[in-house]
């Protein structure tokens, strides 16, 4: 029996695919590995040749009959690729997706929202009833000119952004704890949800938040904006939830064709302790170093990124777990019947 067997209750029930396409990137966020001067991936071929693995894979997993595909850059809606004819592109690739299966697939496209040529944007979305999710992060991503036209395309999309995602450094955990008014405009409108930073790049330690720290915005995030995607495991009146992590029903397919296990934090995570990333080991070394399995709130955790867990260097300023801290915190200020 190997660990996702154990866990087999907190998997998710949904089959979930992250298709890198390419990494040219109209930004250099601070925190992203990414090459964000390369062209691997963009052309016609290159991303047609993403259809066979991910057909092959949802037609091959029986227990699923629901699937959801997030499309990614680098940015895929930058002004040079939409002027050279990439939607029509990306419209080829979903629909083939559609044709060669059965099943009930949700496609997610990805985007920065810094970019020009919005109106092609908006026909291909509309033309193919989709939405995006959307990048946002108040430190360490946008120029002044890229904000504004970042601000400019929230107003314009706005009725097609689905979710916005923001990375938890500590730099950008200090601008949401003071006040950022952009995101709180953000949290008004829409589902927000904060990731964990992978440490992939040269300055991780600087950016990678201690557990305490981590452990204070999470009170933040109670207080404030409990309604955000990882907070919601910590103030439901759920029994039980699903972990974040979807390990065990998931495939990535990077732009060079490659398919790493785990998820593409395995190939772009610095400084870990455990050897083989890809395979179930990580996961092992978290519910051990934590005694998930006997915690009072297993059944309600959504666990952590076990890729980020693995990271040599975080700052561990605490004697126990940041989530269960996080839910003894969250149940002393909601009453179970209202959670």
């Amino acid at each position: 029996m190997n660990i996702y067997d154990l866990i087999d209750t907190k998997v998710v029930r949904y089959g979930e695919i992250v298709v890198c396409l390419f990494e040219h990137c109209n930004l250099k966020c601070a925190f992203c590995p990414q090459d964000h001067n390369s062209i691997l991936g963009a052309s016609y071929d290159e991303i047609m040749e993403k259809v066979s693995p991910i057909v092959n894979w949802i037609n091959n997993n029986p227990r699923q009959q629901a699937y959801k595909i997030h499309l990614m850059g680098g940015e895929l809606f930058q002004d040079r690729w939409i002027d050279q004819g990439f939607l029509k592109h990306y419209e080829d690739l979903i629909s083939l997706i559609d044709i060669q299966t059965k099943s009930d697939i949700h496609f997610n496209f990805i985007t920065n929202l810094v970019f020009e040529n919005r109106k092609p944007v908006m026909d291909f979305l509309d033309r193919n009833d989709l939405k995006v999710s959307i990048s946002y992060d108040p430190a360490g991503r946008f120029s002044k000119s890229d904000l504004e036209i970042f601000t400019r395309n929230i107003i314009y999309f706005q009725d097609h952004i689905e979710m916005v995602s923001i990375v938890a450094t500590k730099q950008n955990i200090d601008r949401i704890i003071a006040n950022d008014q952009l995101f709180e405009d953000l949290y008004t409108n829409y589902t927000c949800d904060f990731d964990h930073f992978l440490p992939s790049v040269a300055t991780s330690r600087i950016l990678m938040p201690s557990e305490k720290e981590l452990f204070e915005f999470y009170k933040v995030l109670v207080n404030k904006y409990p309604r955000c995607l990882n907070i919601d495991h910590f103030v439901n009146d759920k029994p039980a939830n699903k972990m974040i992590c979807t390990r065990g029903n998931s495939l990535t397919i990077m732009p060079d064709g490659a398919k790493p296990q785990g998820c593409s934090g395995s190939v772009f995570l610095k400084d870990a302790q455990t050897e083989e990333l890809g395979g179930p080991q990580i996961v092992e070394n978290f519910l051990g170093k934590y005694n998930c399995f006997e915690c009072e709130y297993f059944q309600r955790c959504p666990l952590s990124c076990f890729i980020k867990e693995d990271y040599k260097h975080i700052e561990q300023d605490m004697d126990e777990c940041v989530f269960k801290a996080t839910f003894r915190y969250a149940d002393s200020i909601y009453k179970p019947t209202t959670r």
